[in-house]
């Protein structure tokens, strides 16, 4: 019998969309990458579907802190439905991950989520060095150097981004889901209710069905062209339907002295 899966829910960002061991070692690499993001780093969004407001995303860096004896980011996703859909779909997330500052690579991910009313747990801490991701005292296999959910989209922007640039990621944690093929199509000047930035267009090739992103589908994110390296518009295409996401506010946070 296969192993469980340990993600059955990915959030809209999460790509973005899921921080990962590039190959060839084109991505960050241990220890080696200045983090594009600060403590204290707020991002909104607004959701939508086709032309219908659905709802409502916030990715927040809470800060560094110490997780068994590692420096470790903290980071926090929220989403919420609104009431324009929630007589078709109900969710409010609440999802954490801690994210070893020096190795790149996730230590614990938690989530709370209500979905159509119905309350759904999890808490995963990931074993790097035996490549297990631990629930319940429960072990299943996960890929080395294993990033979760949240914590991608912050791995993300610690990649080399340019036109034209190719990254194959190999380190989603359930190891059927690689690899993750990111290729930087162009540079793109957008406008969106945050403001007006110049941007790379990013086309993500998934091997996985995500939340947000489809195997097979369009996926693309816009992220902006300084070093902030920020998502600011995230565009998944299956079919007719068409989901998007766009920022709406920002909080760059403080550099750690």
């Amino acid at each position: 019998m296969p192993p469980a899966r340990v993600y059955n829910h990915v959030n809209p960002l999460a790509l973005v969309l899921s921080l990962l061991v590039s190959v060839p070692s084109t991505a960050a690499q241990s220890g080696s990458a200045a983090a594009p993001f600060n403590p204290g780093e707020r991002l909104e969004y607004t959701l939508s579907y086709g032309l219908l407001p659905a709802g409502t995303m916030t990715t927040r860096v809470v800060g560094l802190e110490e997780f068994d004896g590692r420096p470790a980011y903290h980071f926090l996703f929220e989403a919420k439905t609104n009431r324009a859909v929630g007589f078709v779909y109900q969710l409010e997330s609440r999802e954490e991950s801690w994210f070893d500052a020096r190795e790149l690579y996730s230590l614990r991910y938690r989530r709370t989520t209500v979905e159509n009313d119905k309350p759904r747990n999890k808490d995963v801490r990931f074993d790097q060095e035996r490549n297990l991701q631990i629930e319940g005292g429960e072990s299943n296999p996960t890929s080395p150097r294993a990033v979760d959910q949240v914590a991608i989209i912050y791995y993300l922007r610690m990649l080399h981004l340019s036109p034209g640039a190719r990254h194959v990621l190999r380190n989603m944690p359930d190891p059927d889901d690689n690899p993750l093929v990111i290729r930087v199509l162009k540079r793109e000047r957008i406008r969106v209710a945050a403001g007006t930035f110049e941007t790379f267009l990013v086309d993500l090739d998934l091997r996985t069905d995500s939340g947000l992103f489809k195997e097979g589908g369009e996926n693309r994110v816009w992220i902006t062209a300084d070093d902030r390296h920020i998502p600011v518009r995230i565009s998944s295409k299956v079919g007719p339907a068409h989901i998007q996401v766009e920022l709406v506010d920002f909080d760059g946070g403080r550099p750690v002295d």
